[in-house]
């Protein structure tokens, strides 16, 4: 997976504290579970007919953009679910933030409902547009202005181009009592050793990442020493970590050295990321912790880890065949998601406690299958696989190679199948035409090298659909290198069924950039009849358009 995607999902995964299933959380993040956050309206009260209870649960299974037109349906709705509308509060561009933090400095009442909030000015990831210049010193200027009225606020996470003003931490650690988890991004500019985001105490959850995007060209980057301050706010004032994420996603710009980390002991840390790992100069793995056992005492001495995503850098070399990690009988009995290289599931002692796994950091390529497959067929209670191959010629029939991946795991749910280099129809059929291999499959993802010569993402999604009815979701990216994110274009199309189960109709969202015009957005319901017809409303230079049905 692309480095750009893998962010994205890193980012996802923190601030949900929900692990991956699926393609699909690339393309939407569904609100988190709540509790009592609801307006103070009484249980019993009926909306309509249906008695508030039973709303407030049918409100925790919708997406955000359901719950606001649930909330449109009347002014008692809108009272009702106000808090669950603002609970997460999400801006994914400068836009975003512009508008909403200006909105939220005139309605202090709507400040007091947000739980969750992420900013993300000059959003460097923005896809297919660029996004737009916005001073980062407003930004913190309108949160440090509202900081006073997000008395409810417990999570923070900031992801623009540089570390912001050191004022914004000290802000909101005098002035958000409730403020447990903070997340930041930190681009060229060093680290200050006396930061205030070193001064927090009973931190539930902590992320440290260098940005996407830095360039660079260091084989073997020096790693950068991270301040003391941090290490002891960690390691004493935050007892009750339960996520932590140390890494970078520039590693040809910037690695730091988290190695003391091993020092630290949590017993409520139940999600891990660490890295970057790889080649040092002698070619030797590192970091150092990789090597003296010291992180494998650390892995075995918290019990309660679930997710485990360690980052590797092989962009110039292939992988070790083997990397040791000297793990002992009892380490990770609580594991259900691990990030990595297959090489390090190989030592697991409870491999089918493993439920989801992604092999994205680099290739697996057809010669070592034989190592791969008996990994796979260990975790035997895999329902989620990611995995990236490589097919570099076409013509040839990689039938074998895709039955022997996919009779190793047949327990999956969810399947992500990536191949970055061309994937044309050919290899497509020989891989579609065995998922029936996997009985349970409901949500079917590929990501594919593209050429402009192939078929529409439409076209793919239907003749993946023909193969395998049952699905429920197909995902589609077409990937090329020089493209922004090294994505060309992505559908999402859900497959919606009749009363007796029957496919009727794809409900499809496409975005992209196009080989001739500007980038776009299209919704729309593709009939599956036989005449084919669409239903299409498109969004075009951001006016709604409607377009008369074929």
């Amino acid at each position: 997976m692309d480095d750009a995607s893998s962010y994205q999902t890193i980012r996802g995964s923190l601030t949900k504290n929900g692990r991956r299933r699926s393609l699909k959380t690339l393309f939407q993040l569904p609100l988190s579970s709540r509790t009592s956050i609801y307006g103070s309206i009484s249980g019993t009260l009926p909306v309509g007919s249906i008695p508030a209870d039973i709303v407030r649960e049918i409100v925790d299974l919708l997406a955000p953009s359901d719950i606001l037109n649930f909330s449109l349906a009347s002014k008692h709705l809108r009272a009702m679910l106000l808090p669950a509308l603002y609970e997460t509060v999400t801006l994914k561009s400068s836009k975003n933030c512009r508008v909403t933090l200006s909105m939220l400095k005139s309605r202090k009442d709507i400040c007091g409902y947000v739980r969750k909030l992420a900013v993300r000015p000059n959003y460097y990831l923005a896809w297919p547009r660029p996004d737009e210049q916005l001073s980062e010193e407003w930004v913190v200027s309108m949160i440090e202005d509202i900081s006073m009225d997000l008395i409810s606020l417990h999570t923070f996470d900031w992801d623009g181009l540089e570390l912001p003003d050191d004022s914004l931490w000290h802000t909101l650690r005098s002035n958000c009592p409730e403020l447990k988890s903070v997340f930041s991004n930190v681009g060229t500019r060093p680290l200050d050793p006396s930061s205030t985001l070193f001064d927090f105490s009973n931190l539930t959850s902590f992320s440290l990442i260098v940005r996407h995007g830095l360039g660079g060209s260091d084989l073997f980057p020096e790693l950068e020493a991270l301040p003391p301050r941090l290490w002891d706010m960690l390691r004493t004032r935050c007892p009750d970590l339960q996520e932590l994420a140390i890494c970078s996603f520039s590693s040809s710009a910037r690695v730091f050295d988290f190695d003391p980390i091993t020092d630290g002991h949590w017993p409520k840390l139940h999600t891990l990321t660490l890295g970057s790992f790889g080649y040092q100069q002698d070619f030797s793995l590192g970091p150092p912790a990789l090597n003296n056992n010291s992180l494998s005492s650390f892995l075995d001495s918290h019990t309660n880890l679930k997710y485990i995503r360690f980052l590797w850098n092989f962009k110039r070399w292939m992988s070790p065949d083997n990397i040791p990690m000297h793990l002992s009988e009892k380490s990770l009995p609580a594991l259900d998601t691990f990030i990595g290289v297959y090489q390090q599931l190989a030592e697991l002692p409870n491999p089918q406690v493993v439920e989801t796994l992604d092999l994205t950091c680099e290739p697996v390529y057809e010669s070592r299958l034989e190592a791969v497959c008996p990994v796979l067929r260990t975790l035997t209670n895999l329902t989620s696989l990611d995995i990236w191959t490589h097919v570099f010629d076409t013509s040839r029939d990689h039938s074998l190679f895709f039955f022997s991946i996919l009779t190793s795991c047949p327990k999956l749910t969810d399947f992500h199948f990536m191949c970055t280099t061309s994937f044309t129809v050919k290899p497509l059929k020989q891989l579609i035409t065995q998922l029936y291999l996997l009985p349970s499959l409901k949500r079917f993802s590929l990501t594919k090298g593209h050429k402009y010569v192939d078929e529409s993402m439409l076209s793919t999604a239907l003749r993946i659909l023909k193969y395998n009815p049952a699905l429920k979701q197909i995902n589609i990216r077409w990937a090329r290198e020089k493209c922004p994110n090294h994505l060309k274009q992505e559908g999402c199309y859900d497959v919606v069924v009749d009363k007796h189960g029957r496919p009727e109709a794809l409900a499809v969202v496409e975005r992209g950039i196009p080989l001739w015009g500007v980038p776009f957005l299209r919704r729309y319901r593709h009939r599956l009849d036989k005449g084919g017809h669409s239903e299409f409303r498109r969004w075009v230079r951001g006016k709604n358009v409607r377009v008369i049905p074929l």
